[in-house]
């Protein structure tokens, strides 16, 4: 089947993310509305798909009184009732930037037209305009007859004597939308390259701020986003506010935020195509906006990398009528206080209920190099089943599936990511349960922190439609 759109990859991404990156607050201490719902010993090993799940459905996870379940396969889960909003998150802040960043929240550092030729945008902000790139006459970023979208990577005449050039993309048509790049614009200016240089072994996660080059309000749809070597994760958010720009700072809280743009949780996120059902479905992006890329970005190679990416943005083909909304679940928090121990294999679990009916359009999990396996599934409120609907095991190439009617993704296996295929409907009372298997190889305890290696999180981004916003923050 042809693949749909990724518009939703992150609408994220967070809030999963819409953080204030590098904040002083601590989510773990003092926060009652984070709960950690239940954590357990693994019998998950090498890959197994099922495990017993011991379910702790109030208060910390030390004290409480846990009920074995059998979580495989399409079994029902007994619930206690629903959970509270102060306990699900339900009655947290939208944007989950006021309890930190959730990549480090201790502050200790988710089918256009065939054009007749290639237009590069204007775009005055110089942090923002493509670096010396030359666009051919005919490069088409129209889908083909099978509905997939070019990939338009190593279509750059660059050099900038580091890793991953073929990784620059040429921007869209002026008609068909626009290029935010953060990174570079003149790659002989040692002193610009420096602001983005990241030396061997080096590993951050800050915040470039820019200006959407768009100078009236637009809707898109679709997106690519395409980064160099060493991306963990780009998160954007719209600011109303006078941010500065020019340099690497600490992200801006939620007080200003108004909104995401399109982010990554790998190097490259391609473009696919918008499902019928989802056609009138869209984002908005005002004129002229500011906006923060938080971007974490970690060098283990041998040799210095560029902290760079490209992100293409295409207008709304039709008229869209609706929005999405972004799912924001994240868990560990209480790791902070109550780290995972060295030696430790562990399954955590977490949930979000669900209000009114309508549709989970994507989802994405996300957690570090400590984690063996990412499950999410939906509790049905009709019968209690069970039914999974999301799983990886990768950290470096975490999973985003769409849930649609032309979108194939693959099967379930004991290995390997998978997901459900089709729309995925859901209704009022149902609730979305994720839960990560972490093994700490370490010789020291994992805090919930923005640390590839050393550091765990828990976390899942996506996008729904007609229902509440899901929004749960556990300890």
């Amino acid at each position: 089947m042809r693949q749909a759109t990724r518009l939703w990859a992150l609408l994220f991404l967070m809030a999963v993310v819409s953080v204030g990156c590098g904040s002083d607050d601590d989510p773990s201490v003092g926060e009652e509305t984070l709960d950690q719902k239940s954590e357990k010993p693994s019998e998950d090993d090498d890959g197994a798909k099922d495990s017993e799940r011991d379910s702790e459905r109030d208060g910390d996870a030390d004290n409480a009184e846990n009920a074995d379940e059998d979580r495989g396969g399409d079994s029902a889960g007994e619930r206690d009732g629903d959970p509270s909003a102060e306990e699900a998150g339900s009655g947290a802040s939208e944007d989950p930037s006021e309890v930190g960043d959730p990549d480090d929240p201790a502050g200790d550092g988710a089918g256009a037209e065939e054009p007749t030729a290639m237009i590069v945008p204007a775009i005055d902000d110089p942090d923002i305009s493509s670096p010396s790139v030359v666009i051919p006459d005919a490069i088409s970023h129209a889908a083909d007859a099978e509905g997939n979208y070019p990939d338009l990577r190593g279509r750059c005449d660059i050099n900038s004597g580091y890793p991953g050039d073929d990784a620059c993309i040429p921007p869209p048509p002026e008609d068909e939308g626009f290029q935010i790049h953060v990174g570079p614009k003149d790659y002989d200016d040692e002193e610009e390259v420096a602001k983005f240089l990241m030396e061997p072994g080096d590993e951050s996660s800050e915040c470039w701020t820019y200006t959407t080059p768009n100078d009236k309000d637009i809707m898109y749809q679709t997106s690519v986003l395409s980064g160099r070597a060493g991306t963990h994760h780009i998160i954007h958010r719209m600011h109303d506010a006078d941010l500065s720009e020019g340099s690497f700072t600490v992200c801006a809280g939620a007080m200003s935020s108004v909104g995401s743009l399109p982010g990554a949780s790998r190097a490259y996120i391609r473009r696919s195509l918008v499902a019928p059902e989802d056609a009138h479905i869209g984002r908005a992006i005002p004129a002229n906006i500011k906006a923060q890329a938080d971007m974490h970005y970690f060098n283990l190679t041998e040799e210095p990398l560029i902290r760079e990416f490209w992100l293409n943005i295409y207008y709304a083909d039709e008229e869209v009528t609706d929005e999405a909304d972004q799912i924001v679940g994240m868990g560990g928090f209480g790791w902070n206080s109550n780290p995972i121990p060295p030696g430790a294999d562990m399954v955590y679990q977490y949930e979000c209920p669900i209000v009114g009916d309508g549709r989970i359009l994507q989802l994405l999990g996300h957690y570090h190099a400590q984690g063996k396996r990412f499950t999410a599934y939906i509790e049905r409120a009709q019968g209690g089943d069970m039914e999974k609907v999301f799983e990886m095991y990768d950290y470096l190439e975490p999973a985003i599936f769409d849930y649609n009617s032309v979108t194939d993704n693959p099967k379930f296996t004991d290995s390997a990511a998978g997901a459900h295929t089709g729309m995925l409907e859901v209704q009022d009372g149902d609730t979305l349960h994720w839960e990560c298997h972490i093994q700490n190889n370490l010789e020291v305890g994992l805090r919930y922190t923005n640390q590839v290696v050393g550091g765990e999180m828990c976390n899942i981004w996506g996008a729904s439609y007609g229902i509440d916003p899901l929004r749960c923050y556990h300890r």
